[in-house]
Order: structure tokens, then C-alpha cells, then sequence
């Protein structure tokens, strides 16, 4: 603690007494992408060339540390290459400050932080389609908690474990501090095998002094306020989907991708979207069909092979009565979030509209529409029950 104490009042002394750096200079966190190595920060863990449970190193090669590492997939965030950045064994230890720096602020501001951490735990394949809700079943997924002293600006969590950089940001008012700031950075994951991370190019920003009586908003935090929540059953796999969009290769280099929040509606309004779709097309329905040849892996909208010769005869026929059409209606089991499963049976009854466009059908011959769960045909309670009501029907409208 005498040595935190006496290394937080160095740096602190370092900053007050440069005063070519003032306090709204665009980035004050110094050494923020760690090309200075171990310097402009603190740590609880200790720096370990060896890479010891509980400690961190300042690296531009992580698997010549430790075996189990791996180095993200382009490399150093800050030169897409071969640079420094910060890789911690976190070993477990929630509470434990991973990265703290001081920084200099101003009253009645608004300020922006960012930072880019990455799973770096080389003996788990990365994930490519799913994520645990209750973390990796090996613990290797980190969440990453920034605080102001006592005030969280930020959580986020790395679901993809892509060997990628991932983006957090988080906005801070200073409101009546002045002077010296601390910020600090958590691993909130308390697995302890698997639970390591790099971090680089963190930044906090000063972006404009807020003019006299401003209030500001109610403070929300990346993950913990987001509307919508992830059903949360222990090891039970969920689409990516569940979290949130994201994409790859920002503005800010190659190899990342940030994860963006959803907008969320709710079930009763997605059913009465269905409900006025209906309205809208009351033709009458000269026969429904169950398409049993057209079937899909559980979470996925993707045709399969099979389904493929299938909507083959069914475009023959198409083509050969240019009057008809159709609309294919979607459906799953009741496995997962309602919301989402909408949201699929909607995607699969799209690839197969644009599977048929593909050969010669005219669009607007063709509707879909969605249902997830709300219809089964089964009870659901087999896995073979399930299957029947993962199901797309064919109406054959009147001509």
C-alpha cells in the first residue's frame, strides 16, 4: 500500500508540475498505448517478466511470456503490428485495480474515455457463433469495469473471444471535481484459469466545459443499463445476436469490431406489426402447406443443401403458373428469448424469398412473415417435439 501510495504521488506530482500539458488537452491519460512501456500508470498486480497468477507484463509478444497466451490477431492496437500493450493474469481477483492512472480535469465538463482490451488465453478455440450467458465455460470471457473513484462510467464484456479488440467507451461530467482524478480499470471475471486480457491505447478526452447550470443526464453504464437484458441460464448458448450488432474494422484500425446496443421493442409490439401485416393482406388462403423438406439448424437461418432442391421444384412450379403466390410463414421452438426467436423465424423465411428470387421469381409474388414460438404444433417438451416446431408453412394465396 506505502509503495501504491508513494508511486500514485509521483505520478500526480508529474502532472501538476508540467504545465505544457493543461487540463483539457485532448488525451490525458499518459502512455495510454504503452509504447513507453511501464510507465504513467499503476497497478495492484505485480510486473512479472515470468507472467506469475496475479501479475501483468508490457509486451509486444505475448506467447514468449507464457505459452498459454496468444498475441491478438492483428497484433498491438495502436500500430496494427508490433507494439507494446498491457497483458494481465487476472487470476480471479475481482476488486483487484488492474491499470490506474491519474489524470488532471477540470469543473462542469464533459469528458470521453475509451480503451481496447482483448481475450489473449490461446488454449480455448476462439467462438464464432455463440456466447455463454453465464461466461465461457473455461472463465476466459473478461468484463472490464472503468470507475472515476467511486463512480462506474463503464462495463463490457468480450462475448466473442476472436482474439480481437474490443472497444469500451464511457462519458464522465465532472461536475464540481477538480484537479486530480483517478481512473481505474477491473476485470470483473473471477474465473481463475483461462482469465487473461491485454489492454491498449487508453485514452480519456476532455470534449467541452458545459455552460453555467447545465444538469446532466442520468448516468447510464454500457451493459448494466441496457434495456434489453440476455436471458441468463447457466451455460446455455446464445446467439451473438442476443448482445448486440457488431462490425469489424472501425475507423480506428484493422482488427476491431465494437459491439453496438440493439434497439429493443417489445414482443406486444412486434405482434401487432404481425397483426397489421395481416390486415394489409386479407387475400383469401387456398391451401397451407408445412414445407417438412425445408428445415434449419437450431439458431441458424442459413439454407441448407436439401432445402435448396426443395425451393428448386417449388420455383419450377412458380414459373410454370406466373398467376400464384405465396407467402412463407416461420416459425421455431420456444427455446431462447421470444424477441429473438421472432427475429429468426423472420431471417429464415426471408433467405428462402431470396433463395426463389435468385431463380426467376418476381418479389412482390412472394410474403413472409415471422411468428418465432407463438404457434407450435408440439408441446415442446423433446428435443423431437422441438423439431416439428421449428417449421416453415406455404400458403397458396387466391389469384
Amino acid at each position: 500500500m506505502v509503495a501504491r501510495l508513494y508511486y500514485l504521488f509521483i505520478i500526480t506530482l508529474s502532472i501538476l508540475s508540467v504545465s505544457a500539458q493543461p487540463s483539457t488537452d485532448f488525451n490525458l491519460v499518459p502512455n495510454g498505448n504503452f509504447e513507453k512501456k511501464d510507465v504513467g500508470f499503476y497497478s495492484e498486480y505485480n510486473q512479472d517478466a515470468n507472467y506469475t497468477p496475479g501479475s501483468y507484463i508490457v509486451t509486444n509478444n505475448a506467447p514468449a511470456h507464457h505459452a498459454d497466451l496468444s498475441n491478438p490477431l492483428y497484433g498491438d492496437h495502436t500500430k496494427v503490428g508490433r507494439g507494446y500493450f498491457m497483458v494481465i493474469n487476472a487470476n480471479g481477483y475481482r476488486g483487484k485495480k488492474m491499470w490506474c492512472a491519474p489524470v488532471k480535469v477540470v469543473p462542469n465538463a464533459r469528458y470521453e474515455f475509451s480503451a481496447y482490451f482483448c481475450n489473449v488465453y490461446a488454449l480455448l478455440p476462439p467462438k464464432s457463433n455463440f456466447a455463454i450467458d453465464e461466461g465461457d465455460i473455461k472463465g476466459n470471457d473478461p468484463e472490464l469495469k472503468v470507475s472515476i473513484g467511486s463512480e462506474v462510467i463503464a462495463i463490457e464484456k468480450d462475448f466473442y473471444h476472436l482474439f480481437r479488440w474490443v472497444k469500451i467507451t464511457g462519458t464522465w461530467y465532472s461536475g464540481g471535481h477538480s484537479s486530480i482524478a483517478e481512473i481505474c480499470l477491473e476485470n470483473l471475471n473471477t474465473s481463475i484459469n483461462g482469465n487473461d486480457l491485454a489492454l491498449d491505447d487508453i485514452s480519456f478526452n476532455y470534449i467541452e466545459t458545459m455552460p453555467e447550470g447545465y444538469e446532466p443526464p442520468r448516468k447510464t453504464v454500457t451493459v448494466v443499463d441496457r434495456l434489453y437484458q440476455a436471458p441468463k441460464e447457466a451455460n446455455k448458448k446464445t446467439s451473438l445476436s442476443t448482445y448486440g450488432e457488431f462490425e469489424y474494422n472501425d475507423s480506428v484500425a484493422d482488427g476491431v469490431y465494437v459491439l453496438h446496443t440493439k434497439p429493443w421493442r417489445s414482443i406486444a409490439e412486434q405482434l401487432k406489426e404481425q397483426e397489421a401485416f395481416q390486415a394489409l393482406h386479407k387475400e383469401k388462403v387456398n391451401e397451407r402447406l408445412v414445407l417438412h423438406s425445408v428445415s434449419f439448424d437450431q439458431t441458424k437461418a442459413e439454407l441448407k443443401e436439401a432445402t435448396k432442391s426443395y425451393l428448386d421444384l417449388v420455383a419450377q412450379w412458380m414459373q410454370r403458373d406466373s398467376s400464384v403466390r405465396v407467402r412463407f410463414i416461420g416459425h421455431t421452438d420456444n427455446q431462447g428469448d421470444p424477441l429473438l426467436n421472432i427475429k429468426l423465424s423472420e431471417e429464415r423465411v426471408l433467405n428462402v424469398k431470396a433463395y426463389l428470387i435468385e431463380k426467376g421469381i418476381v418479389a412482390d409474388r412472394i410474403e413472409t412473415v415471422g411468428y418465432g414460438g407463438a404457434y407450435p404444433i408440439s408441446d415442446n417438451s423433446t428435443e423431437d417435439a422441438r423439431k416439428l416446431n421449428r417449421r416453415v408453412e406455404m400458403e397458396i394465396l387466391s389469384k
